[in-house]
């Protein structure tokens, strides 16, 4: 794997029901991306996969800035579906630390998805996490850290700064599962995930238990926002600049 993404979109979409993968039109994708995953951030099911919800989420890699903002401004283009929802939020992404593998970008050869940003606008913060596991694992196992990672999300609604989260499970067969969540700042995002509680313990618990066979950890600026989330939108100014990848 060569090239690595220096920008990222993020879709938030919630639909009045729960909906299924057969009732949206999933053929295409944002025009210049180097990856797109989509899927539903449902309870997870029998087989490890999270089943159907009325919350789905996508993300989006890009190598250039103009086709990432393209893709922010114009979801219509590649998700239809984003007339029938009740609400969507899209976020522009800069990447300005990145550690670990995914194979978001080679299937046959998970590795590092961004080449960081050299300068760091500041402002409100998105992370995204991602997990995923080689060829035939125990189900239990998938299960028990998905699950785990449910507990997590849970927590983190009550979490001063958190402004979102969602964890999500990519509708195509064998891609990492990853996670999205919103802070106010870094601050906030270093205190929650370091100090006592649910998230600290959880990861103890990973590395313990050795929950996967891969991960990937992304923290991002967000740029430029459209659409809203909870009636809202969650970042108000609190936005950075797209810098220089």
């Amino acid at each position: 794997m060569s090239e690595k993404a220096r920008y990222a979109t993020a879709h938030w979409l919630r639909f009045q029901d729960v909906t299924t993968p057969d009732q949206l039109d999933l053929s295409a994708q944002p025009q210049g991306a180097m990856s797109w995953k989509i899927g539903p951030s449902g309870p997870v099911g029998p087989d490890g996969y999270r089943l159907p919800g009325n919350i789905w989420c996508a993300v989006g890699l890009f190598s250039d800035l103009a086709p990432a903002r393209a893709a922010l401004h114009a979801s219509e283009l590649y998700m239809p579906f984003v007339a029938n929802t009740v609400e969507s939020w899209h976020q522009l992404l800069l990447p300005v630390r990145h550690q670990g593998q995914c194979n978001y970008l080679d299937r046959e050869c998970p590795g590092e998805l961004f080449a960081v940003s050299s300068t760091d606008p500041g402002g409100a913060v998105m992370v995204i996490t991602t997990a995923g596991y080689r060829p035939g694992p125990r189900v239990e196992r998938l299960i028990a850290f998905r699950r785990s990672v449910d507990e997590v999300n849970n927590w983190l609604q009550q979490v001063d700064g958190c402004l979102a989260s969602r964890p999500i499970t990519p509708h195509t067969f064998g891609d990492d599962g990853f996670t999205l969540s919103v802070w106010r700042d870094d601050a906030s995002m270093l205190n929650a995930t370091y100090r006592a509680g649910t998230h600290r313990e959880k990861m103890d618990w990973h590395k313990s238990v050795n929950a996967f066979d891969r991960s990937s950890f992304t923290r991002f600026r967000i740029v430029d926002t459209c659409g809203q989330w909870d009636g809202r939108d969650p970042l108000g100014g609190m936005l950075g600049q797209p810098g220089n990848a």
